[in-house]
């Protein structure tokens, strides 16, 4: 009976595995769910490569470095030694569930988590450039995302045989643009594991309390005056900033192009190059760049860029078709009460013209349309009422405690659902074993 009980116990104590392609992503956009299932006294081991985050992750949880390059890594070689390290890894730790995040990672997850019949949660985080790719990257796309749904739905059993298993995986998607392309590409799968959970949230410190109807005390910024008060903001200074990595494909270019533009008007580039994508600017393009627009700051990365700012007449611009889940960016904008000016790839189906402004095409005059509307708006006092309904929007669907509990919702589903797999079956047989004698 003693034996019974200690088994118990350690088969409860067996530990959550997250895994991501960056430890930036895990404590930038996870630090308050890793935190809340430490609270609740879950043992949690990231696996993620090392990074100039990993420091900060490890301090609150167990961290396994492991190497996996970006998508845009096509090298079979790397591949395979991603995925041996991730086998032989879960193969030690023996995590009860595992959460992974990122396309790339989700692949490798769903496999190895399929050898050994262990539960997983797949969260697409955007589906980035391969899903606005033609011709063979298109149908690579493709086959990625068959790939993970025919693991999804396959576990070992025993040593040679395998079973269907419709319940061993669940999907997180946020958007719903996201989710119906891989509903279009899966029809077969059933879209009861499917969840849209919209991105990761927006910290708490972002989220004053205020009310949905009353102007914000102390106000965000100067385009929350009433007109009459100020100076027509066609007279003042903006400042346009651009928010994430430094690749094409999110817009940098066109961001740069609407500077020369606007030479009058201020623009700051919050974001770094990234040296695994060859869709990123490189570090030696950045000083040209500077000489070449007067009116740009390459600020570089930074945590949590808007939340300190202090300027009176802000906008962020999100020119970017690069493939996003949600632009943590946006939202944390609309909290903070600043205008925004997207692209229509980067609404994800979650933004619209209530809201934000929305440019009709991805040339550098449609975003300033956008731009001669904001202004028009402010003149005639219709800005406010949108920038009220961004931060309605936000502290109702988008916090970050909200997106936690639907996350941990998640969990229970697939924990309520599963028994052991085989290979905690097989460990908690020989530590039966063990104890019996």
């Amino acid at each position: 009976m003693a034996a019974s009980a200690s088994h118990d116990c350690l088969k409860g104590s067996r530990p959550l595995l997250v895994i991501a392609n960056s430890s930036w992503y895990l404590a930038h956009y996870r630090h308050l769910l890793l935190q809340r299932l430490q609270q609740d006294g879950r043992h949690v081991v990231a696996l993620s490569p090392v990074d100039s985050s990993t420091a900060q992750l490890s301090r609150f949880l167990i961290h396994i470095p492991w190497r996996i390059h970006r998508s845009t890594d096509s090298n079979p070689f790397s591949f395979g030694i991603s995925f041996l390290r991730m086998l032989f890894l879960v193969r030690a730790i023996k995590p009860h569930l595992v959460h992974s995040h990122t396309l790339k990672a989700n692949l490798l997850a769903v496999v190895v988590t399929s050898i050994f019949g262990i539960p997983c949660v797949l969260s697409f985080a955007g589906m980035g450039r391969l899903s606005k790719a033609q011709g063979p990257s298109r149908l690579a796309f493709v086959l990625v995302l068959r790939s993970i749904a025919f693991f999804a739905l396959r576990e070992r059993r025993s040593r040679w045989r395998w079973r269907l298993t419709p319940n061993r995986t669940a999907f997180i998607f946020q958007n719903p643009i996201d989710r119906s392309l891989f509903e279009r590409a899966l029809p077969h799968l059933h879209s009861s594991r499917n969840h849209l959970i919209a991105g990761s949230g927006v910290p708490a410190s972002y989220l004053p309390d205020f009310a949905e109807l009353a102007l914000p005390e102390p106000l965000p910024n100067q385009w929350w005056q009433i007109p009459s008060e100020l100076t027509s903001p066609a007279d003042a200074v903006c400042e346009f900033l651009f928010c994430g990595r430094l690749l094409r494909s999110k817009g940098i270019g066109t961001f740069l192009e609407i500077a020369s533009l606007l030479e009058s008007q201020h623009f700051t580039v919050f974001g770094g190059v990234d040296p695994s994508s060859g869709d990123s600017l490189l570090t030696a393009e950045l000083t040209a760049l500077q000489s070449q627009h007067d009116n740009v700051h390459f600020a570089g990365s930074q945590c949590d860029p808007l939340l300190h700012l202090q300027v009176p007449y802000p906008v962020l611009l999100v020119p970017s078709n690069y493939g996003e889940g949600l632009p943590r960016a946006v939202a944390e904008a609309l909290a903070l009460g600043i205008p925004v000016i997207s692209s229509r790839a980067a609404t994800c189906g979650i933004f619209d013209i209530s809201t934000i402004y929305v440019a009709e095409g991805d040339a550098p005059g449609d975003y300033l349309h956008c731009f001669d509307q904001l202004l028009a708006d402010h003149a005639t006092g219709r800005l406010v009422p949108r920038m009220q309904a961004g931060r309605a929007l936000v502290q109702r669907s988008l916090s970050e405690a909200g997106i936690v509990e639907e996350t941990l919702a998640v969990y229970q589903l697939l924990e309520n659902d599963r028994g052991n797999s085989y290979l905690l079956n097989k460990d908690d047989a020989r530590l039966h074993s063990w104890l019996a004698q």
